[in-house]
């Protein structure tokens, strides 16, 4: 679609009330959001059923909604099996995230491993425009990002927040310094400490850029087994990867090198440097999807359209995608599917909702042919105007086609023209 006639059916939104946008500016001030999310949902309504998922669910926001309240919070939606929430003050919003915490994991005393309820929570606090029912602009999409980066039981906080708070009232300790995906800015986040055995990881499988303490790391070349065949120092100058004139061969078709592996300020990096599009890693962590981005899943590759207009456009006005989708005649966000040359399937998923499963047998979009996807193997859900991708537990895992240069979770694998890598420290 033509730029001109995208903006023109975003202005047919807003028109359905001339005054939306101009009143909005007038609700601007200081707020906290806070984004929990529940790990493992999916896996436990495929494990226990949907009767027992529902509950669990159920249990859990419940559970939120009463600690957010009593802290002076409030609940503004759920979004899938999370929640999105607001605090005017800045310590009750972390004492919030702190008792949800502790509550949690009194309950989950009394269950089975595999039935507990883990919950990540991400904090960020700035300037929002704030509706009786609703909260929109840059908080609301930085404190999503900054949620992506916690892992369960972890509540991690962004600078500017840590800055609002009283001094010694809560144990902070510095998780590192981010690139948060779409935004210009790197930040600082904190992990807030809330248990007596909890302890701050000493790496990240996020885009951390930089954390002090890791100063070499090593190559691992790995078998279908996992087994680690071969190992080389990362020096300083990197160690490439690939045919004949790479240092550490795995193409013996190819001459040119694919891949170049290096340490810059205490983060693993990878970058394409055969401009072939045959990178992949395979996802540990929560990922923030960017336009465009190539995925495998399965034996099948996906590319992601974004269009971020209409997406900023459904949450100003606070409407869903479908409800957008249908208006304007096509969907603000969607993946095609693609050939391995990539060229276009004629296939298109289109994310009609809040969030979107991917699997062979179990999913929004099932694909029950392919052998090598997982029953329930990945999901996409929004937040904001961002969208998430998860890997469920599949057996292969799910992967992103680096593009240039790319940040790498230590641990995490990266396959190059077919053949399996890790960095490890």
């Amino acid at each position: 679609m033509r730029q001109n006639t995208l903006v023109t059916k975003i202005l047919e939104l807003s028109r359905q009330d001339p005054a939306v946008l101009q009143q909005l500016e007038r609700f601007r001030r200081a707020v906290t959001v806070m984004f929990t999310d529940i790990k493992g949902s999916t896996e436990y309504f495929e494990n226990f059923g949907d009767i027992a998922g529902l509950a669990m669910v159920h249990e859990c926001s419940d559970l939120l909604r009463t600690v957010i309240e009593q802290q002076g919070g409030r609940v503004i939606k759920t979004i899938g099996d999370g929640v999105m929430a607001l605090f005017d003050g800045c310590d009750e919003s972390v004492q919030s995230a702190v008792a949800i915490q502790r509550r949690l994991k009194e309950r989950n005393a009394l269950r089975k491993k595999e039935e507990e309820m883990l919950v990540r929570i991400g904090l960020h606090y700035g300037l929002g425009i704030v509706k009786s029912d609703d909260v929109f602009g840059d908080v609301v999409n930085t404190a999503s990002r900054v949620e992506s980066v916690a892992q369960p039981e972890q509540i991690i906080i962004s600078d500017s927040l840590k800055q609002q708070l009283s001094p010694s009232a809560f144990k902070v300790a510095l998780l590192g310094r981010f690139r948060l995906k779409g935004k210009s800015e790197d930040r600082d986040l904190y992990q807030v400490v809330w248990g007596e055995t909890e302890s701050v990881p000493l790496k990240s499988p996020y885009t951390m850029i930089s954390q002090a303490g890791i100063g070499s790391a090593k190559l691992q070349q790995l078998n279908r087994d996992g087994a680690v065949v071969s190992e080389n120092p990362i020096g300083k100058d990197g160690l490439t990867v690939g045919g004949a004139e790479a240092e550490a061969k795995s193409d013996e078709k190819s001459q040119r090198a694919e891949a170049r592996f290096s340490l810059e300020d205490g983060q693993a990096i990878v970058e394409d440097i055969g401009n072939k599009g045959r990178i992949f890693i395979r996802l540990i962590a929560t990922y923030t999807l960017e336009e465009a981005d190539i995925i495998a899943m399965g034996t099948r590759l996906f590319r992601f359209i974004c269009k971020p207009d209409l997406v900023e456009a459904a949450t100003t006005l606070g409407k869903t995608l479908s409800d957008v989708g249908k208006l304007v005649k096509e969907w603000p966000a969607e993946f095609v599917g693609i050939n391995p040359d990539g060229s276009d399937r004629h296939e298109t998923y289109p994310l009609q909702h809040e969030e979107i499963t991917f699997g062979r047998t179990n999913g929004t979009f099932t694909f029950n042919q392919d052998p090598v996807m997982s029953r329930s193997h990945a999901r996409v859900y929004r937040r904001g105007e961002n969208f998430f991708l998860e890997d469920l537990g599949s057996r292969n895992g799910t992967l992103v086609r680096v593009r240039g240069k790319a940040p790498l979770p230590f641990g995490a694998s990266v396959l190059v023209a077919g053949q399996v890598f890790r960095v490890m420290q």
